[in-house]
């Protein structure tokens, strides 16, 4: 049975560094590797021209469907074209929609660690300095808190 990494992703060069490093120092061969990408409220609202505020307005299709494909644009760029030749395995790519905050984006990921069984949670840290973190909240800490899997938090210098 593979060993199953769940690794979060987002379209940033801290995202992608701990991607290199998970595949340099973590991933084995024979591990099934699941990238997820949780698309927020805040990622519409900025789709849309409107403040994230608990209620957003109906979404239409196309905002939708134009989210995720550059969700998709930047997974491969980002983490799928980067795969080194000797890896044989193909990642599977979850893309979700969540109408949440910060905090509820790593229940999202906290869930499907739990869903899919896996052996660990893998993600970077974005080097936000204290007020951003403070206001904005930070994924990896509620992920570290709150995961009932193991959960390796890659940071960045």
């Amino acid at each position: 049975m593979p060993r199953v990494l769940l690794f979060p992703v987002d379209d940033t060069d801290d995202s992608q560094k701990s991607w290199d490093w998970m595949i340099k120092n973590f991933y084995q061969d024979g591990d099934e590797v699941h990238l997820l990408n949780v698309i927020s409220r805040l990622t519409f609202a900025a789709t849309l021209g409107v403040p994230a505020v608990d209620f957003t307005p109906q979404i239409n299709r196309e905002a939708y469907e134009g989210a995720v494909r550059k969700a998709e644009a930047f997974i491969v760029k980002r983490f799928l074209a980067r795969l080194p030749e000797h890896i044989q395995t193909t990642p599977i790519v979850h893309i979700i929609k969540s109408e949440v905050d910060t905090n509820n984006v790593g229940h999202v990921i906290c869930v499907k660690a739990e869903e899919l069984k896996a052996a660990c949670v893998l993600m970077g840290s974005h080097n936000k300095g204290p007020v951003a973190e403070f206001f904005l909240g930070s994924v990896s800490q509620y992920v570290s808190h709150h995961c009932k899997v193991p959960v390796v938090i890659v940071k960045q210098p």
